[in-house]
């Protein structure tokens, strides 16, 4: 009972993220498709990429990266173990002591940002106008990791409450920001970037405000207190220097990726973005919410020392990523094609921008199931308070894949950078996973592999079911309505299939996952607000 409540809990929390996570993914679908139309992959758009690129990987570093893995499980310890006076002088000096360091480290970027530019995209130089362009975007741009931090940690205070709801719904505000300054003004400007450059900053001014009444209510007042000297405000800074490395290897990888890139033809650094984007697209709508929630639900049973439960939570976690990421990844490699079509090709998107673009995401679908896997395993090392485990196993995953990507992109070109994300990926799964059973003790895989299996199974079927069902009809030759509507409906069809097949042979499973949605406990009405 016990443990189903607690897997109903989860699933709850992780929904309570998964709805306003499918809204912004939605939003930055918009979002990226006004970017495609005005830019498309040019000058442009490449520099866009690489300036927003920058602010963008410290964000998910020091933010929603090492910040974050390294302070809930603090911050949960406290709120479980001291009074709440103590809890909320750590949260104000933390927040203050994050206000100095980001406002330093903006003001050196913006000074540093020539430099910054010429050591990730020095092939700029050779278009003329574009290594300026990246400048002045970084610059402009810069000022929103200092906003998006502070947001960050606000989020990490709500989570640590199991509010999600809130903190999951700011990259909304985020995205309408941008659509709007896109709306009003990019078709007037002689170069649209600076419109999407300024909507950032907007963004990320909304982000933080809308959060601050929320913090409020639970009891954080931001009573300024400036002191490095704070015992948990320390132990939060030594956790986060290893993390830094640790919890953002992917984003460190994505981050080489557009630098070898960028050695390539004109378009291969925005093929890479618009690809990766519909990557996160199918990541954020369950795998990212369930990280989002798993690493409190995690803290607080690694307060509690309660290892039995930490592994059912996991193998529970794991189960559910196969059930879900397996079909995402078979239909996105039969259709990734057509899919960069309906989502992209319009305006100055061209028909050789799709070609580029979706060789890329052949390859980034490949990687969905690992980098889910990560998302679910990583926590588990934070919520114990070590971030030195993932950082030794990130330097190894790095060398592979810059050795890979070199070696691939010669007969593939970009979607050979692609191609080697996706390896590494699965190197860094499998080797954090080995690695955390020797922290906590085995994790009972019998009854994974064995539903791993069967989702594997299914999903090549319903791959077959797609692939049959599309090549009915004459898409390249249809209108773009009619396009959107093949697309839909051979997805539809794909879920039918494969949900079917799940009704028929695991009718156990399916009907366990049901009642956990629909199960009512204790502590259900306060996972979100």
């Amino acid at each position: 009972m016990k443990r189903s409540a607690g897997n109903s809990k989860l699933l709850r929390s992780t929904l309570a993220v998964s709805l306003p996570t499918f809204l912004s993914r939605i939003l930055g679908y918009v979002r990226d498709l006004l970017q495609a139309f005005y830019m498309g992959t040019g000058k442009g758009m490449d520099a866009f990429t690489i300036a927003f690129l920058i602010p963008n990987l410290l964000r998910r570093l020091t933010a929603e990266g090492a910040m974050t893995a390294a302070f809930i499980p603090v911050f949960s310890q406290i709120k479980n173990r001291d009074t709440r006076e103590k809890l909320w002088r750590f949260a104000n000096a933390f927040f203050f002591c994050m206000t100095l360091v980001m406002a330093v480290l903006t003001l050196l970027g913006i000074l540093l940002s020539p430099l910054l530019v010429r050591l990730l995209a020095g092939d700029y130089g050779e278009v003329p106008g574009k290594l300026e362009l990246t400048i002045v975007l970084t610059r402009i741009m810069f000022p929103y990791i200092f906003l998006v931090s502070l947001a960050a940690l606000i989020m990490a205070v709500l989570n640590s409450f199991h509010k999600f709801f809130v903190p999951a719904f700011t990259p909304v505000l985020f995205n309408l920001a941008i659509i709007a300054a896109a709306a009003l003004w990019a078709g007037r400007a002689d170069e649209p970037a600076y419109i999407f450059a300024g909507g950032v900053i907007l963004g990320g001014v909304l982000q933080l405000a809308f959060q601050i009444p929320f913090a409020w209510r639970q009891g954080m007042r931001f009573r300024p207190l400036l002191t490095f000297t704070h015992p948990a405000v320390r132990k939060v800074g030594r956790l986060m220097i290893p993390g830094i490395f640790g919890a953002g290897i992917y984003q460190i990888n994505v981050t080489i990726s557009r630098m070898i890139a960028s050695t390539l033809e004109e378009g291969s650094v925005s093929s890479l973005y618009y690809s990766s984007r519909i990557q996160e697209l199918t990541l954020g709508l369950f795998s990212i919410a369930l990280s989002i929630a798993l690493l409190p639900t995690l803290s607080d049973m690694a307060a509690r020392k309660d290892m039995p439960e930490m592994k059912r939570t996991l193998q529970f976690s794991l189960k559910m990523i196969t059930f879900i990421t397996f079909p995402a990844t078979v239909g996105l490699v039969v259709l990734h094609r057509p899919i960069v079509q309906v989502l992209f090709q319009y305006g100055r998107f061209s028909s050789l921008s799709t070609d580029m673009t979706a060789s890329c995401l052949l390859y980034f679908a490949l990687a969905i199931p690992a980098i889910s896997g990560v998302k679910v395993v990583a926590p588990a090392f934070f919520s114990l308070k070590d971030t030195k485990t993932p950082v030794k196993v990130a330097f190894f995953i790095t060398f592979i894949y810059v050795a890979s990507a070199l070696w691939l992109m010669g007969p593939l070109r970009v979607a050979g950078i692609a191609l080697a994300l996706a390896i590494s990926s699965l190197i860094n799964f499998l080797g954090l996973y080995v690695l955390l059973e020797r922290k906590i003790g085995t994790i009972p895989k019998r009854g994974m592999l064995f539903f791993a299996l069967k989702a594997a199974l299914f999903s090549a079927a319903m791959g077959m079911v797609i692939y049959i069902f599309y090549r009915q009809f004459a898409f390249d030759g249809a209108a773009n309505l009619e396009k959107i509507g093949i697309l839909l409906a051979t997805i539809l069809v794909g879920i039918a299939a494969y949900m079917g097949l799940n009704l028929i042979f695991s009718r156990r499973e399916v009907m366990s996952l049901k009642g956990l949605f629909s199960k009512r406990d204790e502590t259900a009405a306060g996972d979100d607000s």
